[in-house]
């Protein structure tokens, strides 16, 4: 009898730390969270205050001019024929570029409408839509990172 009552004893510690665990893993788990989401929010609202700076240091790595233009010089630097028509898809919007829609292009030679890229920029995504080559290496975590907890 006796050592009935010591094994329910023992299972009953077993159960209790088990439980205990479970719930601290819980509470550091909450914890953790809200730490991140704090640091996540002040990282998006300081890079949201100044967007045109912001979009000052984009105009480094990916200019501003029409399609026209673009095509005209990357045609010939490319050896292209003039057979090729030069139909480009913005791959953010979907949208047909127009010869006079202003772009931007990235250094693998993707275009995008400006607007595009720029909304693209500003919601912090520092690679390309198309290819994911990065292309600016920013100052500040992203803001949509996750930590996996297994």
């Amino acid at each position: 009898m006796a050592e009935d009552q010591h094994l329910k004893k023992s299972h009953m510690a077993i159960v209790l730390g088990i439980g205990l665990g479970v719930v601290l893993l819980i509470v550091l788990s909450l914890i953790l969270t809200i730490v991140i989401n704090r640091r996540d929010r002040r990282s998006f609202l300081r890079s949201k205050k100044d967007p045109d700076e912001r979009l000052r240091s984009l105009d480094a790595v990916a200019p501003i001019c029409t399609l026209e233009k673009w095509w005209t010089t990357t045609k010939g630097s490319l050896g292209l024929s003039e057979a090729v028509d030069g139909q480009f898809v913005c791959a953010v919007c979907l949208e047909q570029v127009d010869r006079a829609h202003e772009i931007r292009q990235l250094r693998c030679l993707h275009v995008f409408h400006r607007e595009c890229l720029e909304k693209w920029f500003l919601g912090d995504h520092f690679n390309c839509p198309l290819c994911h080559r990065a292309y600016y290496a920013s100052n500040t975590p992203p803001r949509n990172d996750y930590i996996w907890m297994v």
